[in-house]
């Protein structure tokens, strides 16, 4: 940039910021590269994502998703966030398991976000229920075996 056009650009009254550094970075004599506007992907989005990604994969549609599924998902993330007081790599994960375990009866007959949020706290404890049992019936596999073991090795 030469001297000329430096000044053509700092007495110009609708001289952008990027155009006043460059002109600057020019003056200095260093090269000005311009920040990339790549933007982080935001957290509702990948929770959006997320949801869709399964709900295709659930029923082989696409998901409507309009304004009441943006306010019902920023409720969700919400109230994930709440419950374990999580950053946002945790909310995102919490966001997944929470589709990932969603009872049948809600994935054959109310699969929305709307649905998700205002049954929210009866589909977490529908999910901990759940694993409780699963919980229970591993306890006590592994229960019945290691008294089989211990028989075996008694009798023998």
């Amino acid at each position: 940039m030469t001297r000329d056009q430096q000044l053509k650009t700092l007495n110009n009254p609708r001289a952008g910021k990027e155009q006043l550094r460059e002109a600057l970075a020019a003056s200095l004599g260093v090269m000005y590269e311009r920040p990339t506007k790549e933007k982080a992907v935001s957290l509702f989005a990948q929770c959006r994502d997320v949801f869709l990604e399964a709900y295709k994969c659930h029923t082989g549609f696409d998901y409507s998703f309009v304004t009441k599924d943006g306010v019902a998902l920023s409720n969700i993330i919400k109230k994930i966030g709440f419950l374990n007081g999580a950053s946002k790599e945790d909310t995102l994960t919490n966001f997944k398991v929470l589709i990932n375990k969603l009872p049948e009866w809600y994935k054959k007959n109310a699969f929305s976000l709307t649905r998700i949020n205002g049954s929210f706290n009866e589909i977490i404890a529908s999910i901990k229920q759940d694993e409780n049992r699963e919980q229970q019936a591993d306890d006590s596999l592994e229960s019945r075996l290691a008294r089989r073991v211990n028989a075996r090795r008694f009798n023998s």
